[in-house]
């Protein structure tokens, strides 16, 4: 009898520990937050967005109306780049590949009222503690403050990076700011320059040989992609090209040469942090289905005008 109480006791005990402890975080998250397992489901309007606490508080995908925008996690038997990710820059600081404790190891999760906030730990060689806080921001949009803390003992000029990884297709779009294109050590991407805008329409055959990339200054604070009747716009604050951290742009687009994912990617401005000191930089997230007759058309110049309807 002795040792068939003692089981009961210790699952009792168990269930105090494991199931309560799980059912007390799930009563924290924010209300446009559901936890599933090791992910967190995200939901404001019809856009759907998942991210995994586990792997660096990564965006393992994002949805509308059940299109996925995203190269998920589905695709790590074959590549460890899907989802979104969030990197210092300038990249020449640590190169590649990217820093564990901040690309891919374990955030802790917290809330702070409505917002979800995932915190990573310091990482010893860079000093950086990187922030990422989930918040609404209206119908079909979800907000996103990144926040990098220096904990090095000296002062640092860093700026942030945001990286998302999308299926080979569609069309990239922006303002063209005031630098010309480049491609850094890569080759160059096929891209046009039309009414002020930089339109780039992926197309597998002229990926060849090796990986394509185009960096340019941006300007207005917005960045679009299009992909099967589908929109997804980055808004954030736009800055000139001296602000932009040295061998960077704030825009850039990248073509793997396996076709396996095109990278949408965005900058802001560098700053120098004194040790304790931390910068924000926020990333508005808006995803529709476009209508008909944009879907049909696709012309540039009418795309960019609903993208700035929507700001």
């Amino acid at each position: 009898m002795s040792r068939r109480y003692s089981l009961i006791a210790f699952l009792a005990i168990s269930v105090a520990l494991f199931g309560c402890g799980k059912s007390k975080q799930a009563e924290q998250l924010p209300v446009f937050c559901k936890q599933d397992g090791s992910r967190l489901h995200l939901k404001q309007g019809k856009l759907r967005m998942e991210i995994m606490p586990n792997v660096a508080g990564r965006i393992s995908s994002l949805a509308y109306d059940g299109h996925e925008f995203l190269v998920t996690d589905a695709d790590q038997s074959k590549i460890t780049d899907w989802g979104t990710v969030f990197w210092s820059s300038p990249q020449s600081e640590w190169n590649w590949p990217p820093i564990d404790t901040l690309d891919s190891k374990p955030y802790s999760l917290g809330s702070n009222e409505d917002r979800l906030v995932l915190t990573s730990d310091i990482d010893k060689k860079t000093g950086y503690q990187f922030t990422k806080t989930y918040f609404p921001a209206g119908d079909d949009r979800i907000a996103i403050t990144y926040r990098i803390t220096n904990h090095s003992d000296h002062e640092k000029n860093v700026a942030p990076l945001e990286v998302t990884r999308l299926p080979p297709s569609g069309e990239l779009f922006y303002p063209s700011g005031d630098t010309d294109t480049t491609s850094g050590i890569f080759y160059p991407l096929d891209v046009q320059s039309i009414g002020g805008l930089t339109w780039y329409q992926y197309d597998a055959k002229k990926i060849r040989t090796d990986h394509h990339k185009v960096m340019q200054d941006g300007k207005e604070g917005w960045f679009a992609y299009v992909d099967n009747g589908y929109l997804l716009v980055k808004e954030f604050a736009d800055n000139p090209p001296a602000a932009i951290a040295a061998g960077e742009r704030e825009i850039e687009i990248f073509a793997h040469v396996e076709h396996i994912f095109i990278e949408m990617k965005q900058q802001g401005a560098s700053v120098a942090l004194a040790p304790t000191e931390h910068l924000e930089w926020t990333v508005i997230w808006h995803v529709k289905k476009l209508p008909a007759e944009l879907a049909k058309s696709n012309d540039p110049q009418l795309l960019a005008a609903y993208v700035r309807s929507l700001l």
